[in-house]
C-alpha cells in the first residue's frame, strides 16, 4: 500500500554511478525525524546527507541514505515509517521518537530483524536501541528555568509551551524547568500549552494565555513552534515584550530566533547540535555496522546558551557554517 502523501522518503546515493565500482557493496542507512517541515530537523537531515556523501566517497561502501518522516508529528504514522524501513531491509536506522512507548515496538522489531537502531534528540529508553544521541534535556530545562527566573527577578507568573504530549525529550525539558522553578516561591506556573508541534496551535495558545493573564511575566518555550509564525501573529506577546513586562526563554538557536533575540523579543536561547543529529548519527551507525565499534548508551552532545552577550558569535557561526568554535560566555 502506497503511503506517499503521509511521509517523505528521500533517497540519496552519495556518489555518482561513474565513481562507484560495480563490486563495491552498498550500505543503506535510514535517518528518521519526528515530522516534516521543522527547520531543526531539516538542518539535521543536511548533516546526514553530508556525512553519507563523505563516507561513500572515501570508504569501502556505497552509502545510500534514506531520510524519512511522517508528514506531522504523529506516533502512529512514525511507526508505519519504521515498519516500511524494516520491510525494505535497511542496514541501520537512526530515529527521533514522537512517543517513547509507540516507538519502542517497531525499534524492537527492527533489532529482531538484525537492523541496529539508535535514537537521537528524543529517546525510546525501554527499546532495544543501542545508543541515544542528545542533549541532557532535563538539565537543559533546569538551565532554562534559572535563566528565566533571573530575567524576571525571581517573582511573577510564568507559562510553558510544549509540543506533542508524551514526547520524552519535551517532557524532560518541562520537568527540569518545573523542578527549578519550584525553588522560587514567588514564581507561579499558571499554564502549560501543548501545541502538537503545530505553529497555529502554538500561536493561539500563547495569545489565549496572555489574554487570561495580562500580568504574565515570563514564558518558557520548550520548542520554537509559535515563533515560526509571521511577525505580528502574537500581538499581545509582542506588545508585552516591547513594554519590558515579559521575558521569554526558548529552545533552539536558528537564525530567525537569533534575530528575535537581537531585537529584544527573546531573553535567552538553549541551542542543540542540529547538524550533529544527522552527521554524527550516520557516523555512529557506520562505525557500529562496519567496524563493530561499541558506543555508550547515552552520548551527551552538550548545549549552547545564547544571550545578548554572545548572540553575534552564534550569528557568525550560522553565516560561516562553523559550529566548532566555542561561544563566548552568555
Amino acid at each position: 500500500m502506497c503511503r506517499t502523501p503521509l511521509l517523505l522518503l528521500l533517497l540519496l546515493v552519495a556518489c555518482t554511478s561513474a565513481a562507484v565500482e560495480p563490486q563495491r557493496p552498498r550500505l543503506t542507512l535510514a535517518w528518521v525525524s519526528k515530522s516534516l517541515g521543522n527547520p531543526v530537523f531539516d538542518h539535521g537531515r543536511d548533516g546526514a546527507i553530508q556525512r553519507a556523501r563523505e563516507l561513500s566517497a572515501s570508504g569501502a561502501y556505497e552509502i545510500e541514505l534514506v531520510a524519512a518522516a511522517p508528514a506531522s508529528a504523529d506516533a502512529v504514522e512514525q511507526t508505519r515509517v519504521l515498519d516500511d524501513l524494516i520491510a525494505r531491509r535497511v542496514d541501520g536506522i537512526a530515529v527521533s521518537c514522537n512517543d517513547p512507548i509507540a516507538c519502542a515496538e517497531p525499534i524492537d522489531r527492527a533489532v529482531a530483524a538484525g537492523i541496529p537502531v539508535m535514537t537521537w534528540d528524543s529517546d525510546a529508553p525501554e527499546s532495544g536501541r543501542f545508543t541515544f544521541l542528545s542533549i541532557d534535556n532535563t538539565a537543559a530545562g533546569r538551565e532554562a528555568a534559572r535563566l528565566l527566573a533571573d530575567a524576571i527577578g525571581g517573582a511573577g507568573k510564568v507559562a510553558i509551551i510544549t509540543g506533542v504530549p508524551g514526547g520524552l525529550n519535551l517532557e524532560q525539558r518541562v520537568a527540569g524547568f518545573r523542578a527549578v522553578i519550584a525553588d522560587y516561591p514567588a514564581i507561579t506556573v499558571v499554564a502549560e500549552v501543548a501545541t502538537d508541534e503545530d505553529i497555529s496551535k502554538g500561536v493561539r495558545g500563547v495569545e489565549e494565555v496572555m489574554q487570561a493573564h495580562p500580568d504574565l511575566r515570563g514564558w518558557f518555550f520548550a520548542g520554537m513552534w509559535p515563533l515560526i509564525a509571521d511577525r505580528g501573529a502574537m500581538p499581545q506577546w509582542e506588545a508585552a515584550t516591547r513594554a519590558g513586562q515579559l521575558k521569554t526563554v526558548c529552545f533552539d538557536t536558528l537564525p530567525f530566533q537569533l534575530e528575535l533575540l537581537r531585537e529584544g523579543y527573546l531573553t535567552a536561547l538553549i541551542g542543540q547540535k542540529y547538524w550533529g543529529w544527522g552527521y554524527d548519527s550516520i557516523q555512529i551507525l557506520y562505525d557500529t555496522i562496519v567496524h563493530g565499534r561499541a558506543v555508550p548508551t547515552f552520548i551527551d552532545t552538550g548545549i549552547d546558551i545564547v544571550t545578548d552577550k554572545n548572540v553575534e558569535a552564534m550569528i557568525r557561526a550560522w553565516e560561516t557554517n562553523d559550529f566548532q568554535r566555542p561561544l563566548p560566555p552568555p
